[in-house]
């Protein structure tokens, strides 16, 4: 559950072994681990994983460069983008229970624009956002429903993929500040992970909808349209990074794609793709160490 994912706005921009010996029978106890519990115990696997992430992230700052374009029905090109530069860190504290967050610090932002009037920067990406595998975390997963499946290669790695849906539908929680709408949660999505079997390491993440969701108008405005989401995918993609003093490689993202169609939005269809470079790793004492160059 992608948090914050998309911004939107309207207005007028807008076995048992047997042997049998002679008259003897003799059966054999044989231990036997379930599937299901090997399944659970990936799960919980990654959710370690994703645990020791988070805490680990926290040392760390990178560029974050995103390209906002809007598209068409066939995802081509419809208009000139939009650029921004951030600064990015996260932000967890695990002792009140509260979620990972991405804190961003703008740098530098120039294309098109494609809020309403007052509000021309409306699809620009928050400034504070959800970690995107929060819902692994011991404390979310039991929200959602887990299927583990085959082994895939993904990016040279042999990994098992889980299926995963939200257990049951929740209303979308959208955010309004003016004509300008930010969604926390479509409240209906589903999507797939790849992970490496022994370290519960996420390879890649894709996630979507699971069916078109009515999205609620700012409250009191008569005037306001029907907003549907038809489209909300996520695609993210992790690779290793290297950093040096003391040596160590990390398991990062590295690009994230989504695609969103909201009917009545003044940017109905729009691509976003956020590229991370630039990796550097606080230490104690204030230094602030790059990462080597990203290994393939």
């Amino acid at each position: 559950m992608l948090s914050a994912r998309f911004a939107f706005t309207f207005g007028s921009v807008v076995v048992v072994f047997v042997s049998v010996l002679g008259s003897v029978f003799v059966s054999f106890a044989v231990p036997v681990v379930s599937a299901q519990a090997n399944e659970d115990a990936l799960i919980a696997r990654v959710g370690e994983y994703v645990e020791r992430y988070y805490t680990r992230a926290q040392t760390l700052v990178v560029t974050e460069t995103i390209s906002v374009e809007p598209v068409t029905r066939r995802l081509k090109t419809d208009g000139p983008p939009r650029r921004i530069v951030n600064e990015m860190r996260i932000e967890w504290d695990t002792q009140v229970g509260s979620q990972p967050r991405e804190v961003r610090n703008l740098v530098s932002a120039g294309g098109g624009r494609f809020g309403p009037s007052g509000q021309p920067e409306c699809l620009d990406q928050r400034s504070v956002t959800f970690g995107p595998l929060a819902f692994l975390l011991g404390a979310n997963r039991d929200k959602f429903r887990f299927s583990v499946g085959r082994l895939e290669t993904i990016s040279g790695v042999r990994t098992r993929r889980i299926e995963y849906e939200t257990r049951r539908p929740e209303p979308p929680e959208v955010r309004w500040n003016g004509k300008c709408g930010w969604v926390d949660s479509f409240g209906r999505t589903r999507g797939s992970l790849w992970v490496d079997p022994a370290t519960g390491e996420v390879i890649r993440f894709d996630e979507h909808l699971s069916g078109r969701v009515k999205l609620p108008g700012p409250a009191g405005d008569a005037n306001a349209p029907t907003f549907v989401a038809e489209r909300a995918d996520t695609i993210i993609e992790y690779k290793k990074f290297a950093f040096a003093d003391p040596g160590e490689t990390l398991l990062l993202p590295s690009r994230v794609e989504s695609v969103n169609f909201i009917q009545n939005s003044a940017a109905p269809r729009v691509r976003v793709v956020r590229t991370f470079t630039d990796y550097r790793r606080f230490l104690t004492g204030g230094r602030v160490l790059p990462s080597l160059k990203g290994e393939p």
